[in-house]
């Protein structure tokens, strides 16, 4: 096998573990200029093996979701970096929503420093995060335990934000595309996530990189339902213009 096959294959190895990968990190990771990295994609594409997207190439099957602690050490740098910008947009006297997910949990690990805020959220393992934080008003759903997410949702999860409302909302996902939109991988779980952005304001998608070159099977909403993304300084110049084009500029 030669040193070309050894690459695609370990290329191949990464995306099966992530669900995806991201043209930049096969740059970096491989140290091949992004020409090799698209030529690699492209060949892989042509035997089968994965879909490319706008930025990277995700699996062939798009039914691979990954557990909640194998993603909170993927990218960590990355969302803490998000944390850190979501921050901006929030300020004592908010009511803000946290959808599940691993960039905002990083979110909620940092709202300690706040003292006064009312949080909404249909995430077991968020609620436990911010239980007994000073100043914090802290609002769980009701609705069905997903033990891969920690999310909370179905008919009773959208009846309790039927009846609140909003300021802002930070929501994560599985996969954003400019075609299809905001997307996550168990059905109940999306249309949690449209109630809780139905309910708010503002809405802000919060997602690393990776998430850009990322597909999967349930749609939430299109990306210009989202006031703006919050995303980590590995995202391309084109990949900015190109959603501010679209009308979902990241901030």
């Amino acid at each position: 096998m030669g040193k070309t096959d050894v690459r695609r294959d370990a290329i191949m190895h990464a995306i099966k573990d992530k669900g995806s990968i991201a043209l930049t990190d096969i740059v970096k990771q491989f140290n091949v200029s992004e020409a090799t990295a698209r030529r690699d994609l492209e060949i892989l594409e042509q035997e089968k093996r994965c879909i490319r997207t706008f930025g990277g190439a995700v699996l062939e099957s798009l039914k691979v979701e990954v557990p909640f602690f194998n993603k909170m050490d993927l990218y960590t740098e990355e969302k803490k970096e998000i944390a850190d910008k979501a921050l901006r947009y929030i300020e004592d006297g908010d009511i803000i929503g946290l959808t599940g997910g691993t960039t905002t949990t990083f979110i909620a690990k940092k709202l300690n420093q706040f003292k006064n805020l009312t949080v909404i959220t249909n995430a077991v393992n968020i609620a436990y995060e911010l239980i007994g934080t000073p100043g914090l008003q802290l609002i769980l759903t009701g609705g069905v335990i997903r033990t891969q997410t920690f999310e909370l949702s179905g008919p009773l999860a959208n009846a309790t934000l039927d009846n609140l409302s909003i300021r802002k909302t930070f929501m994560g996902c599985d996969g954003i595309s400019l075609s299809r939109g905001m997307m996550i991988y168990n059905e109940l779980e999306a249309e949690t996530n449209r109630r809780m952005m139905k309910q708010s304001m503002e809405t802000y998608l919060v997602a690393d990189h990776s998430k850009f070159s990322r597909s999967s099977l349930f749609v939430i909403g299109e990306v210009q339902e989202a006031v703006g993304i919050l995303s980590d300084s590995a995202i391309t110049p084109e990949m900015k213009q190109a959603f501010k084009e679209a009308g979902a500029p990241f901030l």
